[in-house]
């Protein structure tokens, strides 16, 4: 690119965290590249930032095998029409955030064309379909990783690849315990029981799978607590009330609303029922023991297990940043009340010091102040030879 010209730079994201991902990215690569043209698929932050948003993200948020498959064919126009318009606007280098499975077979297309491709958010190719490495390498020139052990993973196969820390990470800052307590007496205003954060996920499938078990875990236990919970949907807090009153309607519980709830209630809390998922890793950061459980419809489950595809040891962050089983994993056909309810009994009555000091110990290592690095790898990517 000759001096002084205008940067082209894409940028495609299919859901809410993309957007802030790539905005986040954005916003450092700016003072770095001022003249800079954005545009593709993203949602509000980026368009905050004069980007050209010619879809908005939503309409790739499709999660679960059998949801993608009802919209598979126009998924599939979708990204013809994508190619095609980004393949006439030539753009110096694209940024694939997340979205593996429409992202990457789009960045193969663009590499062969002779445009970069940066994949933001390695796709968890060390847990489950590990010959999809192979596929990544001739897809993506770089990749950018959240976690220490992905980048690992994929020098391991030559693929090039940059560790720039978790953006949640950079959010919530560290707590001291003198911190933590105090934060904890002035949430539970002169009330002593115990504080349980009740996390079942963001989505609808998590929600109905996972907070009846949630609910009648806490109404075993056998000591006095209170529960608190955070909703962004009007339809998941009607659901949460009518669970509350059908098994613990004895029980007092908070409901927190807005887009750092989740954190809130992980803060205040002295334990944490969760799914599993990047509320785990909030979790940690929060310095909040916690019992993670987890739902999958159940043929998705039944091909995992029959076909052996999932290859880590473990499935939530805590454990698998740990290399150890750090936390309790609760999964499938073991979710159920008692079983939730006699881990979360261990955590309560036990001592966790040591749990939370090593949750501080992982938790530095992921704050690399991750936009700012993704920005640099972007811009090392953009200077000409």
């Amino acid at each position: 690119m000759g001096a002084g010209s205008s940067v082209k730079i894409a940028v495609i994201t299919g859901e809410a965290s993309g957007d802030l991902l790539g905005a986040n990215l954005i916003e450092h690569l700016q003072p770095l590249q001022p003249s800079m043209q954005l545009a593709g698929i993203g949602g509000e932050r980026l368009q905050a930032l004069g980007f050209d948003c010619w879809w908005h993200y939503q309409e790739l948020t499709v999660f679960g095998l059998v949801e993608v498959l009802k919209h598979l064919r126009r998924l599939l126009r979708l990204r013809k029409q994508l190619l095609q318009r980004l393949l006439e606007w030539r753009p110096d280098i694209v940024i694939t955030i997340d979205a593996p499975d429409f992202n990457l077979p789009l960045a193969a297309k663009l590499k062969q064309q002779g445009i970069p491709v940066i994949h933001y958010v390695c796709p968890s190719i060390w847990a489950w379909r590990q010959n999809r490495v192979h596929t990544l390498a001739k897809s993506v020139d770089h990749v950018l990783c959240l976690l220490p052990f992905e980048r690992d993973f994929l020098h391991q196969h030559q693929v090039a690849a940059t560790f720039v820390g978790h953006p949640v990470a950079d959010q919530i800052a560290p707590q001291s315990a003198g911190q933590r307590t105090a934060l904890q007496q002035q949430s539970k205003q002169n009330d002593s029981r115990p504080v349980i954060a009740l996390l079942p996920g963001s989505r609808d499938s998590e929600i109905t799978r996972l907070l009846p078990a949630f609910m009648q875990a806490a109404a075993l236990l056998e000591q006095p607590v209170t529960l608190v919970t955070a909703v962004t949907k009007t339809s998941h807090q009607q659901l949460l009330e009518q669970q509350h009153q059908s098994f613990a309607a004895g029980i007092k519980l908070t409901v927190l609303h807005g887009p750092n709830a989740a954190q809130s209630a992980l803060q205040m809390a002295d334990a944490a029922l969760l799914a599993s998922g990047t509320v785990t890793l909030e979790a940690m950061l929060c310095n909040c023991p916690m019992v993670v459980a987890y739902r999958l419809h159940p043929l998705t489950w039944y091909i995992l297990k029959w076909f052996k595809l999932y290859k880590a040891s473990h499935v939530s962050l805590p454990n698998l940043l740990a290399g150890n089983s750090l936390v309790p994993e609760i999964l499938q056909h073991a979710v159920t009340p008692a079983v939730l309810a006699e881990e979360l009994k261990a955590l309560l009555n036990n001592d966790q010091t040591e749990l939370r000091a090593q949750f501080t110990r992982l938790s530095s290592r992921l704050r690399r102040n991750a936009g700012r690095r993704a920005a640099e790898v972007v811009n090392s990517l953009l200077k000409p030879a």
